[in-house]
């Protein structure tokens, strides 16, 4: 039996697993038939990755491998509900020009979402029509971010470079983001955050990447009323806080630390208390977390569900031990993740597969049990 013998659901199945853009292109050249099927599947790309190094494909992306495709082919009517754009740097001036990207972007005012174009100059972006635009991941907002986007447009921003100086004038600017993440740069002196209120963020992710001096960064989710879900890595040291102010919204709380880094445990407890309403947290790298203090942690957290203590290397099977008994005790119901040699398969994975682009606004699915580097670009609502 040939190819074209095969029921059309059959074939379906097929051509859903091709997920390089170039292949799919030639297989629709074969015959009409295919042709037809090939063009429903294109329906259902959302993403558009070129020479990615994403771990997972679905329906939803499509891999370009060869640049030069954008300019042989029209992408808008190819592609017709193309949402988000991903081009790394390094094809910029050699495999992939400018105009061709120009041209994609300005052409499809159905894509919302550009990733990485990190070595574009900055007079470039002025150049490019982003007037649809409402998610980016860029290196830094160095260009004139202010004659590009509107003041109301952005819902998400992933900034891989930002001087902590820089941040309460993008605040400022950007009052609608629903999700921020963004590794800071400080040199020099101590910083408490003075800027306005995000008070749309629901989710943000917050990384001290390169400092000489403190900045707070429990402090900045002070200035985040709404917000939902937070993953700091790498607090500095000597953090401040306000005890007086409490988030009742937030649910979600992921704290990395890097190596030889400590969280003290007085401070942690502070912490902690200002999330009365806290149902996740999860902490890697500290040792100051060990079996003695699970009771006290969980008293602190009255609606805690789920704690994620793998990468804690004092964190054992006594601690799951001690709050089973607590549990029964109080009547609760909490579940405990911890370092051991051979976990349960019914346990969430951390280093889960890397994906440039999530679906859904979902931080227990996209981003609770991932490391700081391995998180999402963007988050499709």
């Amino acid at each position: 039996m040939s190819f074209n013998d095969l029921p059309n659901e059959c074939l379906c199945m097929i051509l859903d697993k091709i997920f390089e853009l170039e292949e799919l292109i030639k297989l629709s050249k074969v015959c009409s038939k295919w042709s037809s099927l090939i063009s429903l599947r294109y329906r259902k790309i959302k993403y558009l990755l070129i020479k990615s190094n994403d771990d997972r494909f679905d329906l939803t992306k499509i891999l370009m491998n060869d640049p030069k495709t954008i300019k042989d082919h029209n992408l808008r009517e190819l592609l017709p509900n193309l949402r988000i754009l991903s081009i790394p740097a390094v094809l910029f001036g050699d495999e992939l020009e400018f105009e061709d990207v120009k041209k994609l972007v300005d052409d499809n005012p159905k894509i919302k979402g550009l990733i990485r174009l990190y070595s574009l100059n900055s007079d470039l972006f002025h150049l490019l029509n982003l007037e649809n635009i409402e998610m980016i991941s860029v290196k830094s907002l160095e260009f004139d971010y202010k004659k590009v986007f509107r003041p109301d447009q952005l819902k998400q921003i992933r900034l891989y470079e930002t001087f902590i100086t820089e941040l309460p004038q993008y605040v400022e600017y950007f009052p609608s983001l629903k999700r921020l993440n963004i590794s800071l740069l400080l040199k020099g002196g101590e910083r408490i955050y003075k800027g306005p209120n995000l008070s749309n963020l629901k989710i943000l992710e917050l990384y001290l990447s390169e400092y000489e001096g403190n900045f707070h960064l429990f402090h900045f989710m002070d200035f985040c009323p709404s917000l939902e879900s937070t993953f700091i890595r790498s607090p500095s040291k000597g953090e401040y806080i306000d005890i007086s102010l409490k988030n009742y919204n937030l649910r979600d709380l992921v704290i990395e630390m890097s190596w030889g880094e400590r969280l003290n445990w007085s401070f942690f407890c502070d912490l902690l208390s200002k999330f009365p309403n806290l149902h996740h947290l999860a902490i890697r790298g500290s040792g100051e977390i060990n079996d003695d203090r699970i009771e006290e942690l969980v008293t602190i957290l009255p609606e805690i569900k789920l704690l994620d203590f793998r990468g804690s290397k004092n964190v054992t099977e006594k601690s799951a031990d001690i709050l089973f008994e607590y549990c029964l005790r109080s009547h609760r119901s909490i579940e405990i993740y911890y370092n051991r040699k051979e976990e349960p398969f019914d346990w969430p994975k951390l280093n889960t597969p890397q994906d440039s682009i999530v679906y859904g606004l979902d931080f227990m699915k996209h981003c609770f049990y991932k490391y700081f580097c391995d998180l999402p670009d963007l988050i499709d609502e």
